[in-house]
């Protein structure tokens, strides 16, 4: 039951993440300090798509290989990763969208059930081979996903870095007021 069940956690991240399709994204954003994230803000996709991979290994080793150990091993950097992003973005104000608070702390009791799970699950003998396959694909397919996406933003956001660079924030902007021109016929 323990392993249908842990099965089950790392079928409905992938499926949030699927519906949400930006969770690790997000949660790497906090977890970097901004001097950081500002220098290696174009590694983002590439850490989603590991934190999705060492979802996807984990379940691999736990089902379908005599190590389960090493899936183990695996699941507790995943679960971690998920239980320390997400309470790290839960605890960002969120005063325009509430639901995203909702959404990260249902990320960090997933994950905090996932690590409780897997301390005390040996394997995934007892669960349907197709169920993990299912729950594979499905977390392979979010970071795909997810990497995709974060490019994307990465990508934005250094957009709005070299604008705000180009004018000096003490700065003054002059803004004229429209002056009357005649129209171009000449008739003014």
């Amino acid at each position: 039951m323990r392993g249908l069940l842990l099965t089950s956690i790392y079928l409905v991240q992938g499926v949030l993440n699927l519906v949400f399709y930006g969770i690790p994204l997000v949660m790497f954003s906090v977890l970097l300090p901004q001097w950081v994230f500002r220098e290696v803000a174009w590694l983002l996709p590439f850490l989603v798509l590991l934190y999705f991979a060492l979802g996807a290994f984990s379940l691999y080793f736990l089902g379908f290989t005599p190590r389960p150990g090493m899936g183990r091993r695996i699941g507790v950097v995943y679960f971690s990763i998920g239980l320390v992003g997400s309470t790290a973005v839960s605890l960002e104000p969120f005063g325009e969208t509430p639901l995203l608070r909702v959404l990260f702390v249902a990320w960090a009791l997933l994950s905090l059930l996932g690590l409780f799970l897997l301390l005390r699950t040996e394997n995934l003998g007892e669960v349907s081979p197709l169920l993990i396959v299912s729950a594979l694909l499905i977390l392979l397919f979010s970071g795909a996903v997810s990497f995709l996406t974060a490019q994307w933003i990465v990508e934005d956001y250094y957009a709005h870095i070299h604008m705000n660079e180009s004018v000096p924030e003490n700065a003054t902007v002059i803004v004229a007021y429209p002056e009357n021109v005649s129209p171009p016929n000449g008739t003014g």
